[in-house]
């Protein structure tokens, strides 16, 4: 641990300690794709973990303020009784925060050590429910998360995202250049469609390594770049997570799940056939850009890690082609994506 890091430890403890400060010492934690990064301080046989925000410009893709944006939203997450992590102390001109300590129990991990899967993502559809049920009673509409929305545009940003990293930077033996146009027809076309969804508050990247579970209790992180989006944006992060995959049978009974407890979503379209006809289109968009990403994180951040979640994404590409009856569009991309070929038909 460097200085700088432990001198930001110290000050932040001085706060939570009313000038008092421990002996302490600290680990820092993975801190995966974010820009932020993560120490765990332990003292007093306790731990607390600190979580520092690059001070960089506000995101790509819609996103805003990563540090004030966080304190936000957790705020009013939790204004409705949802479960988040408790800020301890915080440092705004370092853009540090001293949070509770929710342990390194993802829903991923619970499932990596053997929990059952679908039990599992049943729990965090049940939570999507109850968190969707708390939000349609909010009186609050000025969170950051209200102030910025899924337009055509951003969609559009974030299909040619799939085809800037998944064909442009990526294939190199058959010509490409022609490729963009035909595909940013099709691609307007379902991100008008997906404009013209009931939208709804999201989490944005509700899924199985941003529930932590501690004392057995399902806890959201990860909240910071909210906003309002199609409705059903967050059941599809969860149930075509790139790094939990579910059976055809699995997918289908946790999505009528959904469909039959959650008043909210039923309220807002007009027949399950729609709603599930959103969902898939929403799959589309969503994991198109999610492969793309992947490809990005690697070539661009250097983080090898994302590689393996290339091929089952598309396979939930390739899947939602075929289940909207867009056979022309994948016969276009195969073959400049060789995963389709080994993807799930």
């Amino acid at each position: 641990m460097n200085y700088e890091t432990d001198f930001l430890a110290y000050s932040l403890l001085r706060i939570y300690k009313n000038g008092k400060v421990p002996d302490f010492s600290a680990v820092p934690l993975f801190g995966d794709a974010s820009g932020r990064s993560y120490v765990r301080i332990s003292f007093e046989n306790t731990t607390v973990v600190m979580m520092k925000v690059a001070d960089v410009k506000p995101g790509e893709f819609g996103r805003g303020d990563s540090f004030t944006d966080f304190i936000a939203i957790r705020d009013f997450l939790h204004g409705l009784d949802i479960k988040v992590p408790e800020i301890l102390a915080v440092i705004p001109e370092q853009k540090a925060l001293l949070l509770e300590d929710l342990g390194d129990l993802t829903l991923f991990k619970s499932i990596e050590n053997g929990r059952n899967k679908f039990d599992c993502i049943k729990d965090a559809v049940d939570l999507l429910i109850e968190t969707q049920k708390r939000l349609s009673t909010r009186k609050n509409f000025n969170t950051p998360a209200d102030k910025r929305s899924f337009t055509e545009e951003l969609f559009m940003a974030e299909f040619y995202h799939f085809y800037e990293y998944m064909i442009a930077k990526r294939v190199y033996h058959i010509p490409y250049k022609n490729l963009w146009p035909e595909l940013e027809n099709f691609c307007a076309g379902v991100s008008k469609e997906l404009a013209a969804l009931p939208y709804f508050f999201s989490h944005r990247d509700f899924q199985s390594k941003n529930i932590m579970i501690k004392n057995g209790e399902l806890y959201l992180i990860d909240f910071q770049d909210a906003l309002t989006a199609p409705v059903v944006y967050d059941l599809v992060s969860l149930l075509r997570d790139s790094y939990v995959t579910l059976s055809e049978d699995e997918l289908s009974a946790l999505i009528r799940h959904f469909w039959e407890r959650n008043d909210v979503i039923r309220n807002l379209f007009n027949n399950f056939n729609n709603f599930e006809h959103a969902f898939y289109l929403q799959t589309l968009q969503r994991k198109m850009k999610d492969a793309g990403r992947f490809v990005y994180l690697n070539q661009v951040k250097g983080k090898e890690w994302f590689v393996p979640y290339i091929l089952p994404t598309l396979g939930y590409v390739k899947e939602a082609f075929l289940k909207l009856e867009y056979e022309k569009i994948l016969e276009i991309l195969a073959p400049y994506i060789p995963e389709f070929d080994r993807s799930s038909k």
